[in-house]
């Protein structure tokens, strides 16, 4: 077979080669890419979450401190006149 011939075959071979695995990292880099938006959207998710939870959390102990405040509390012998 002529020098030539083998060459371009060998050449075609390796861009082939090159190709496929371009393609490959290709996927892998867009399949990350997907894994990381998902995880993102799951974060500003998880966040609101938690920020609701504090409203409510602060919302509790601000209505047990207002009780609190207006409740009679016994005083001590002490302190009565």
């Amino acid at each position: 077979m002529n020098k030539r011939i083998k060459k371009k075959r060998w050449l075609e071979i390796k861009l082939a080669e090159c190709l496929a695995r371009e393609h490959l990292l290709m996927s892998a880099v867009t399949e990350q890419n997907n894994k990381i938006a998902r995880q993102a959207k799951e974060i500003t998710d998880l966040r609101l979450i938690i920020e609701r939870n504090a409203q409510a959390t602060n919302a509790r102990f601000d209505k047990i401190e207002k009780q609190v405040a207006n409740s009679n509390i016994k005083k001590s012998w002490f302190s009565r006149k």
